[in-house]
């Protein structure tokens, strides 16, 4: 399996930032420094029962576990040398902790149409209370973090955290997970008819299935409406299915349920699904083998049911464990519900029809992207953009389409951005900025005396407010969204507005990204 997360930046390095302050990458030896850190950093982030006034609550055991996986060296989205961290030296040798500062970089493999590339995400950012408004997550990221991701060839970084505050870094929120809907009740699904077996079984997915899984992880299997997303490669599986399970400590880790689907008849695989128990019952993923030709009218049912089954008897077996009473009445074993997060067009939602709410009418989990150089994305994703336009009305077009941001800001290296096409081929795109006018009738008057009015290319232009060309690009927006919700956005004419939509089409996206 390749080593998606090899240093593209050197290891060795160490940045001296004063005081007895200095900036390096991590190791295996810092993770109990690494946690204590995140742990007391993410105390008052509220997972279980509400906060009790006047107390301060304990270190956060959930994320202390999350991050002692991240630096165990089998981590499907990062290797314990991925997390740059700030030391304070003067801390050595007493009971303070001498990391101060945390930020990992995780990379994780994606889908924009038919491309495949890898983005970033910075992840589990933490600095000691008493270390905070000095700049130190500014220098992780600008000075560490956001170049190894762009050194290794991420096409994008994206976060989750804190709201708003990732915006002075140059993110954007440009990404959403599906927004999740509610069996509420699992006792309301179609039972087994007496004296029958069910026709499709679950078993627990294997090393030896990896191959098999990523197949099917395939944007056309796993989530065909969705333009943009996140793929579930080898490092994911091998990680879940197997090295997840290997490193457990404790109750805070809670593993994914991988299964695969089995034809009882046939004995033939059919699918798949990621079941997570860490905030209940979801199903996270669920497909079918399109090469077997198979109907969900026949598979769902059988197939939930027995996802039901498996999770009454884990509740069963933690509740017969529990020795506080009231916890463990508190354990609900029969009626409780089951979250679905999988696109709203998926046919489970017709089949199980008034059994499970809606899909939400808001956004799942947001989260905000950088994209530093947008003609390295856009030379990237290439073959999906002119895949896009040989499909549209404007088949064959030739000429340039040029985007104004006003002004360069913080997370993009362009004031603006011009895509040339010629007969419907992608031939160059650069950074661009708008000139004056007079340059512009200075420019026509020199091709005019040249004899070469012919060659002068059509013009399609647009312009943006700074860094909303993200939403564009990841499909969370159309062009029509950004003109009603910011006055910056405009455009030149109806073909210029055409070309856009067909380059830039909005698009649910599959994001799942917490399996760390």
């Amino acid at each position: 399996m390749t080593d998606i997360h090899a240093a593209a930046t050197p290891r060795t390095r160490t940045i001296d930032l004063g005081d007895g302050l200095i900036m390096r990458w991590s190791t295996k030896d810092d993770s109990k420094h690494v946690q204590e850190l995140v742990g007391d950093s993410f105390r008052w982030l509220l997972f279980g029962p509400p906060l009790t006034p006047g107390v301060i609550p304990p270190p956060n055991k959930i994320l202390m576990a999350g991050a002692r996986r991240l630096l165990s060296g089998v981590n499907a989205t990062m290797n314990e040398f991925n997390y740059a961290l700030v030391e304070d030296t003067k801390r050595k040798g007493t009971d303070k902790n001498p990391i101060v500062a945390c930020t990992s970089i995780h990379r994780v493999r994606a889908y924009y149409g038919s491309v495949k590339l890898f983005f970033g995400k910075p992840e589990l950012i933490a600095t000691d209370p008493e270390y905070r408004n000095r700049g130190l997550v500014r220098k992780l990221l600008n000075e560490m973090i956001h170049p190894e991701s762009e050194a290794r060839g991420d096409s994008l970084q994206f976060i989750p955290g804190i709201p708003h505050f990732y915006r002075q870094f140059g993110y954007e929120y440009a990404m959403c997970s599906f927004g999740a809907s509610s069996i509420k009740n699992v006792q309301s699904l179609p039972s087994l008819a007496k004296g029958k077996t069910e026709p499709y079984t679950l078993r627990k997915a294997t090393l030896a299935d990896i191959p098999y899984l990523v197949k099917l992880s395939e944007r056309e299997s796993l989530s065909p409406h969705t333009p943009f997303g996140l793929f579930y490669g080898p490092e994911y599986w091998k990680y879940t299915i197997h090295d997840y399970v290997e490193i457990m400590e404790n109750e805070y880790d809670v593993p994914r349920d991988s299964y695969i689907f089995v034809d009882a008849a046939t004995g033939k695989d059919v699918g798949f699904a990621i079941v997570t128990h860490a905030f209940g019952l979801k199903v996270e993923a669920i497909a079918l083998d399109k090469e077997q030709a198979l109907s969900w009218n026949d598979v769902l049912f059988p197939v939930l049911r027995q996802i039901v089954a498996n999770e009454k008897t884990s509740l069963e077996a933690k509740k017969s464990k529990t020795t506080d009473p009231e916890a463990a009445k508190a354990i609900k074993t029969d009626g409780f519900p089951m979250l679905l997060q999988i696109h709203p067009a998926h046919p489970a939602y017709a089949l199980l029809g008034t059994l499970v709410s809606p899909p939400q009418d808001k956004p799942g989990f947001r989260l905000m992207v950088r994209i530093n150089d947008y003609p390295q994305f856009i030379r990237t994703v290439t073959p999906e953009l002119e895949r896009r336009l040989a499909k549209s009305p404007m088949a064959g077009l030739s000429g340039k389409l040029q985007f104004d941001f006003f002004r360069k800001v913080e997370g993009n290296k362009g004031k603006g951005l011009e895509i040339e096409f010629k007969k419907g081929k992608l031939v160059d795109v650069k950074d661009w900025a708008r000139q004056l006018p007079e340059k512009d009738v200075e420019d026509y008057l020199a091709i005019k005396a040249r004899g070469e009015e012919d060659q002068i290319p059509t013009l399609y232009e647009a312009s943006l407010a700074p860094l909303t060309f993200n939403n564009l690009l990841t499909g969370e927006r159309s062009f029509r969204d950004l003109i009603w919700s910011h006055g910056e956005t405009s455009y030149g004419n109806d073909a210029t507005k055409l070309l856009i939509d067909i380059l830039f089409p909005k698009g649910e996206q599959h994001v799942d990204t917490f399996f760390w």
